[in-house]
């Protein structure tokens, strides 16, 4: 199913909920420690030539002097009936990074966020190819939104220049009220500073949010330990066609996740048709449970 990663607008309302299982200064168990000999330390939405996302996702180890040791594999996700679950499944087994595009810069040993073939190393310079192009690594562009958001006080505030380690959309917070009030569902674009434990939106003159206030109870999520941040969206509704998003937040150290999934709940009115709002549930897991790691992979 592709992706639909561009913003739209339906008529519900945001109600956050957490679950109560999640805590979070929880660390749990590694996965199979020092004997590995590749060890995740990046992952970003898999988006093959000018496709749209598909709903699978590139981890790589990028930390090795030689570009031979630098390695990738894909996964997609698993299904329980129309929907995702929270697990994976290994559709490409590892790869050298140069089996992708060659001449990947091998000073390059970690990133911040991107897709496939176009990985941001910081805010201003990327890695990048095109099919059975090699890897050019250079400067965004600055005329481009992207160079602005990241850049320019006026929209990253005090993070401007600083690396990023995320962008995705995310529902505004909102709070359904006794009486009926119309509400449009309007995605926020995010982009995280996991290790100071803020956002931005985008927006001129918006300055930085804390990260516990994304949405109400995002608190229960060890921010400062996320390394980096994708997404799958997932259609609830077939008839109204209505699509909602699973966030998975990545901490490589302490070796788990967390995945944040929107749901569907109806408010009733008098007088007025029932509406439609969103909460978010949030579940921690050890990364052992993310997919069948590939034999030698592991935490570090």
């Amino acid at each position: 199913m592709a992706i639909k990663s561009g913003r739209f607008v339906l008529p519900l309302l945001v109600l956050c909920i957490v679950s109560s299982s999640c805590k979070k200064d929880t660390v749990t168990p590694g996965g199979n420690g020092s004997a590995s000999k590749n060890n995740p330390n990046f992952i970003c939405q898999h988006q093959p030539a000018s496709s749209s996302l598909n709903g699978q996702f590139v981890i790589f180890d990028l930390d090795h002097d030689a570009n031979a040791e630098k390695k990738y594999f894909i996964v997609s996700a698993l299904t329980i009936g129309s929907e995702y679950s929270d697990s994976f499944q290994v559709v490409q087994n590892p790869k050298p990074i140069d089996s992708l595009a060659m001449g990947w810069p091998a000073p390059i040993k970690s990133a911040g966020m991107g897709t496939t073939r176009n990985i941001l190393t910081d805010a201003k310079n990327a890695v990048t190819s095109t099919v059975y192009d090699p890897w050019t690594y250079g400067p965004i562009s600055n005329s481009s939104n992207l160079y602005r958001k990241l850049n320019d006080p006026l929209y990253a505030a005090a993070k401007a220049g600083q690396k990023p380690f995320g962008s995705n959309y995310y529902s505004p917070v909102y709070y359904p009220t006794p009486t009926y009030s119309p509400y449009n569902r309007i995605y926020r674009e995010i982009t995280y500073y996991f290790k100071d434990g803020v956002y931005t939106e985008n927006v001129s003159g918006g300055g930085l949010k804390l990260l516990d206030t994304l949405f109400v109870g995002a608190n229960v999520i060890n921010w400062r330990s996320i390394d980096q941040t994708v997404y799958i969206d997932f259609e609830i509704s077939s008839t109204n066609t209505r699509y909602y998003r699973k966030y998975f937040y990545i901490d490589w150290t302490n070796w788990k996740y967390y995945v944040v999934t929107e749901s569907e709940r109806r408010e009733n009115y008098l007088s007025y048709a029932p509406v439609y709002y969103i909460r978010w549930d949030v579940k921690q897991y050890s990364l052992d449970h993310f997919c069948k790691w590939p034999a030698g992979w592991g935490k570090r």
